[in-house]
């Protein structure tokens, strides 16, 4: 459903993400843990383009939903003016190898060199219409996608000035995806499934934390969406709280709903996670299923992280 390829993203000096590609099968509860500062909420906000990749792409579904990143795509790379160069550098020092290790050779000196930005900003004309024709025939565009993936916060992001039941239909009205009847009878029915609709006329301000998160997480669900996204979804509530949060997640996931969770809740994550994916350092460096993962972890640094807080 969601393929995170070679997925790089700084800020200013500062290298957040390195290199990170991920798959995510339709119908998956993938489980993201890790040290804070490690890329966790990057990764995740990357995959819907709140934070824009550096370099590498992200697909939904088959289709690209940010620029193409020509070093994935060989056929794009061979009609750049730097492929050229470089290839007829390597063919007159290396007259023992083929024309295709000299062009597999050539592409991975490229991919370097996109990697230390030394590409040229022009790389020529063929090179730019390889490119476009490669986006035209795959790309999407962004707001389509955010349609179809759901996003839950660390701090509820509700419209303090509206109502809930407000805050729940304004996004599929405003976008014309439901007439406001329709809207307001999808409301209702999440409202009633969390035992929330005597509060549909409330104001957040007058909401608890977990009543806030709940509201949150059926709000991403008016949307009906394909995919969910949950950044930390239970670390800005009272520890009274956190059960009332993770029990709905656990219903959408046991209902088939996709998630992508990053969280800090390891009893959460062996519980529901088809997958847990550890990172470090801005890099995927150990996944697996929860059993094998929790049970015989590999990585020393996971040893290390999961001996403080399990």
């Amino acid at each position: 459903m969601i393929s995170v390829r070679n997925i790089y993203k700084s800020f200013g000096d500062v290298s957040v993400l390195k290199g990170v590609s991920c798959d995510i099968k339709k119908g998956e509860n993938v489980v993201v843990i890790g040290p804070s500062g490690s890329g966790k909420s990057t990764f995740l906000r990357c995959m819907n383009l709140l934070e824009t990749p550096t370099a590498g792409e992200v697909w939904l579904e088959g289709k690209l939903i940010n620029n193409a990143d020509p070093t994935l795509h060989p056929e794009i790379i061979k009609n750049s003016v730097t492929y050229s160069k470089v290839l007829e550098k390597l063919t007159l020092t290396n007259n023992e190898k083929s024309a295709e290790e000299l062009s597999s050779l050539a592409i991975e000196t490229v991919r370097q060199l996109a990697l230390e930005n030394k590409l040229r900003k022009n790389e020529g004309k063929d090179f730019k219409t390889a490119l476009s024709r490669f986006e035209a025939e795959n790309c999407i565009g962004i707001e389509s996608a955010r349609q179809r993936m759901g996003m839950v916060f660390q701090h509820f992001n509700l419209f303090n000035n509206l109502t809930v039941m407000q805050n729940l239909t304004l996004a599929p009205t405003q976008l014309k995806l439901k007439t406001k009847e329709e809207a307001e009878a999808k409301a209702v029915e999440l409202l009633n499934r969390i035992g929330l609709y005597d509060k549909r006329d409330e104001f957040p301000s007058r909401l608890s934390g977990g009543q806030k998160q709940r509201i949150a997480i059926i709000r991403s669900l008016c949307m009906e969406p394909d995919v969910m996204l949950f950044d930390e979804p239970t670390s800005a509530l009272d520890p009274e709280m956190v059960g009332e949060v993770l029990f709905l997640m656990k219903e959408l996931a046991e209902e088939g709903m996709t998630m992508v969770v990053v969280t800090h809740e390891m009893g959460f994550a062996r519980e529901v996670g088809s997958r847990i994916v550890f990172m470090d350092d801005g890099r995927i460096t150990e996944e697996g299923k929860p059993d094998e993962f929790f049970g015989n972890p590999q990585n020393p640094r996971l040893k290390d992280f999961l001996s403080k807080v399990l």
